[in-house]
């Protein structure tokens, strides 16, 4: 083998020692404020459900996706969020929803779905990032309808950000749950 070949190869396994070296960060997002340890599947008025959450296509994949000025995002390539965003964001907006409507039954993700009337909340994020700037963005337009027949209670379109977050995913992370907390605050003045 040749010297020059030689070099070639041993370049090479560098490289993949150095990838291989990056040990992937796993980020959640998370209520601030969790479901009281015994609340009460017995609350006034009709049961809520939280439906999962729709996320735009160019956020909603494994890894964390942050704005890069205007036109351009930038996927973490060490960076993956523990399980998918929009079943995250649902999960964390119905125990936002439980902690700010304690005389209300909040059902969480997975709970058997009521045979009788109940309220739907349906959430359609148009944007949900954080920005290299140190902001993160919140968009959503939100509809409220009594089930099973559909009508439509009412509607929103709800736009939160934080600014000064640092650049570090966890606060990244944080940050988006807060905000998060903030729409389930939105939500829970008319659902209450």
């Amino acid at each position: 083998m040749t010297l020059h070949r030689k070099l070639l190869l041993l370049g090479m396994v560098a490289a993949l020692a150095g990838c291989a070296s990056v040990p992937t960060q796993y980020l959640t997002l998370s209520s601030p404020s969790p479901v009281a340890a015994r609340q009460s599947l017995q609350g006034h008025g009709l049961p809520i459900v939280v439906a999962h959450v729709q996320m735009p296509a160019d956020i909603d994949r494994l890894y964390l996706t942050t704005l890069q000025g205007k036109h351009r995002l930038d996927v973490a390539g060490h960076v993956r969020w523990a399980a998918p965003l929009g079943g995250m964001a649902q999960k964390v907006l119905a125990q936002d929803l439980a902690s700010a409507l304690p005389d209300k039954t909040v059902l969480m993700p997975g709970d058997p779905i009521p045979n009788g009337p109940y309220l739907l909340v349906k959430i359609n994020v148009q944007s949900f990032i954080p920005s290299d700037d140190g902001k993160v963005f919140l968009q959503a337009d939100w509809f409220i309808s009594r089930m099973p027949d559909g009508h439509l209670q009412t509607q929103g379109r709800s736009h939160f950000y934080r600014g000064n977050i640092p650049s570090s995913p966890t606060a990244q992370a944080a940050a988006m749950s807060q905000l998060l907390e903030r729409l389930s605050g939105e939500l829970a003045h008319h659902l209450g």
